[in-house]
């Protein structure tokens, strides 16, 4: 039994799958998926419809889920009369921006039943998960950045409120002594940090690592551990606009061990 957290896939189901063989994921084992597994890439709802009766799969939203969900829920809003108007909505054409169309063009195939119960997998993600426990570790775990104030119990992403659902899927917001530039610098947070464990890790996504640290000789990204311990970033860069420089990584929580899949 052991426990794993992945990210960021952008539509490579293809380095999903050969990641799940790589770590022998098995029904006794339990993975954490960071949110954006969809846009970009090709295969994104295949991903959706591999994990969705997956019980030992838990699946976080990501902005990229979040620009999905507004777009058709935008759309419904609209209606199918004046097709021209369906697909100009401001939703609609943000989401295409950020890399929706193979996305939306693999959605639109699938058949009515199978539409719906995907939104609705997404819709009942989870947008923060606040303390996962394995051994004597404990992780906090979300796809962007933490929430502002404490939270000691999980946090479905339909029952939060609409501007924690932006902070948590969109901003980048981190404790100072990264490399990056001060725009993603944080305040102080020492009064936040100090009630949860003190051995707690946040492991995130949505930042690809080279932000963080160099690329490996090989050009492409390797996960990151800063913020003295207690950050993780898994982003290992799956939506690189060159394919075959696509990297998942996925750690594996019990001992910390990495893995790599690449394009």
């Amino acid at each position: 039994m052991s426990t794993y957290v992945m990210s960021d896939f952008h539509g490579r189901h293809d380095l999903f799958i050969r990641m799940l063989e790589k770590i022998s994921f098995s029904d006794a084992d339990t993975l954490y998926i960071l949110g954006d597994v969809a846009d970009r890439g090709p295969d994104g709802i295949q991903t959706y419809l591999y994990i969705m009766d997956k019980p030992n799969i838990i699946f976080l939203v990501g902005n990229h889920e979040m620009l999905f969900l507004s777009a058709i829920k935008r759309m419904l809003m609209v209606g199918t009369k004046d097709p021209d108007k369906l697909l100009n909505t401001q939703e609609f054409m943000l989401w295409i921006y950020n890399g929706g169309i193979p996305t939306w063009n693999a959605f639109i195939m699938q058949p009515r039943a199978v539409r719906r119960a995907i939104l609705e997998y997404i819709g009942n993600g989870y947008l923060i998960i606040p303390d996962v426990q394995v051994g004597d570790r404990h992780f906090y775990l979300c796809h962007a950045t933490h929430a502002d104030t404490y939270i000691d119990k999980p946090v479905l992403f339909k029952d939060a409120s609409g501007e924690l659902k932006q902070h948590i899927v969109w901003d980048r917001i981190y404790p100072r002594n990264t490399r990056m530039s001060a725009e993603f610098d944080s305040i102080d947070y020492s009064e936040l940090y100090v009630k949860y464990p003190k051995n707690t890790t946040m492991i995130f996504g949505h930042t690809p690592t080279t932000l963080f640290r160099d690329p490996a000789p090989d050009g492409r990204g390797r996960i990151w551990h800063g913020g003295k311990g207690h950050l993780i970033d898994i982003d290992c860069g799956c939506a690189v606009r060159e394919p075959r420089f696509a990297m998942l990584g996925c750690l594996r929580l019990d001992d910390m061990a990495e893995f790599y899949c690449h394009g």
